[in-house]
């Protein structure tokens, strides 16, 4: 230890150690430790209440995008930037696109609501169909307590089953909820209107089976739509001939929701019935978004002629 600390004289034998071997120890030597100066203890002083007098000229500015009209967080709010911002985006792509995401959403909500609508009013009109399901097991005698029990109550629930869904089409294919100005009156008459033909055909499917049960022929078929129409339209069904009341043509590469042939008469007329309605609310939904299309399209050529001028028109053509 005497070499590191010892006398400075001459016979200090340290001195004669080689100079790359004395560096080495000088390097390797421990470092003499040396205490942290004491850090004071900072004086604690009561918090004052910040205050946000409009006459005092310390106030912080409040950003007109700030929704805290009192100031608060209005150095976060200084820096704020709206979702599009014209020097981020000079082609304007984002706006545009924005504005087109934004429009064909509010029309897709709009069907989606009278899908809905459409749904509400089905239900309405088969309110009995399905107290009945729900009741089922309550009947007054019991035999047919017993049989609701035993099936399930399948009678009635394949009674409000086909009432819904039937009653469904009945108000598509009249054009329930497809003006985009609701009017209270007119809808409740095609709800109305819906359920008279409904019933209408259940009562024709009970006349048929009352004369297939006593040897006579069926009663004339007539259109639920166009009552005045005698045309009926014959059509081939596998290996047999059904037949459609009111002459309606049937579209090209239709395809019913079961064959023809297990539809009745008037399930096949609603049927291509609700197809024609269903196509004229695809044609009024596609008019409708036409004015967001096109002025998509129109954005799209302004930005293309400008990132032509910018980097010419084999890039320009590229980024937009």
């Amino acid at each position: 230890m005497g070499w590191f600390w010892g006398s400075s004289n001459n016979d200090d034998p340290v001195k004669k150690i080689d100079p790359g071997l004395r560096e080495y120890l000088e390097n390797e030597a421990p470092k003499k430790y040396i205490p942290a100066p004491q850090r004071p203890e900072p004086v604690k002083e009561e918090a004052q209440p910040v205050s946000f007098d409009q006459n005092d000229s310390s106030t912080p500015s409040v950003p007109s995008a700030s929704l805290f009209p009192d100031g608060r967080y209005a150095h976060l709010w200084k820096t704020y930037k709206p979702p599009v911002d014209a020097a981020d985006d000079p082609l304007g792509s984002i706006e545009s696109t924005q504005s087109l995401t934004q429009g064909v959403q509010s029309m897709n909500e709009r069907r989606k609501q009278r899908r809905d609508t459409v749904g509400n009013a089905a239900l309405e009109n088969c309110a009995i169909e399905r107290e009945e399901m729900f009741r089922c097991f309550e009947k007054s005698t019991f035999m047919e307590r017993f049989k609701a029990r035993a099936t399930m109550g399948h009678e009635e629930n394949k009674r409000f089953t086909r009432c819904y869904a039937t009653q469904a089409k009945f108000l598509q294919a009249l054009g329930y909820a497809s003006s985009p100005v609701w009017d209270e009156e007119r809808e409740e008459r095609i709800q109305m209107h819906a359920d008279k033909l409904y019933h209408e055909m259940l009562d024709y499917e009970r006349r048929v089976q009352e004369a297939e049960l006593a040897g006579q022929d069926p009663p004339p078929l007539t259109s639920l739509f166009n009552p005045s129409s005698q045309v009926t339209k014959h059509i081939e069904s596998g290996s047999k001939t059904v037949e459609i009341p009111g002459g309606e043509p049937v579209p090209a590469n239709f395809h019913p929701s079961k064959p023809w042939h297990k539809l009745t008469p008037h399930e096949r007329e609603l049927e291509i019935r609700g197809h024609y309605a269903e196509l004229q609310s695809e044609a009024a939904f596609v008019q409708a978004t036409a004015p967001f299309v096109k002025s998509q399209d129109e954005a799209r050529e302004k930005r293309r002629a400008k990132a032509v001028s910018w980097f010419g028109e084999t890039i320009g053509k590229w980024i937009t």
